[in-house]
């Protein structure tokens, strides 16, 4: 079995895909799954994603839009942390958001910070990564932009809002 130090969860998008490439050009072994890849509701298939490796980003994936999206990251993320608990990591680093809160009904702001405690409970040394906006978050407004050169926005014109990219 080839051993990877790194484990990209979420690797097939922006983040995890930027993660992924500056790993590698550091020379690291990396691997990285995506939608397809890894069941992320079956916690033993997740345990043996996890396997031996050392360290692991997390991201928990995003639910289809015409689902119940609370119910479905609610249950992801529960099968992630029972995976990390069976595993032997030794470094965790997880993606969450600006504005992560206990609370009921908040969507992804109270099912991320739920991620976080579980994730914290496990004893594995962790970093949480909150962030706010990333300009990729206008992917799905590109071809709008290019049919008719505005961008729709709730933002007013001249309001500035600090973005990054993930390859930053």
């Amino acid at each position: 079995m080839m051993k990877y130090k790194y484990i990209i969860l979420g690797g097939t998008g922006h983040i995890g895909t930027a993660l992924a490439k500056a790993l590698e050009d550091r020379g690291e072994r990396v691997l990285a799954a995506g939608h397809d890849e890894v069941d992320v509701f079956d916690t033993r298939s997740l345990s043996g994603f996890f396997g031996q490796r050392e360290r692991a980003f997390i991201l928990n994936p995003p639910a289809p839009p015409d689902a119940d999206t609370l119910e479905q990251e609610t249950k992801s993320m529960l099968a992630i942390i029972a995976a990390v608990k069976n595993s032997s990591l030794e470094k965790i680093v997880a993606a969450s958001t600006y504005g992560a809160q206990a609370g009921n009904h908040i969507g992804d702001l109270g099912v991320l910070y739920e991620m976080e405690q579980g994730l914290k409970a496990q004893q594995v040394p962790l970093a949480i990564i909150r962030s706010a906006y990333y300009m990729s978050n206008f992917d799905q407004s590109l071809n709008v932009v290019r049919e008719t050169g505005n961008l729709p926005s709730l933002y007013p014109a001249d309001f500035e809002l600090p973005m990054v990219a993930p390859a930053d």
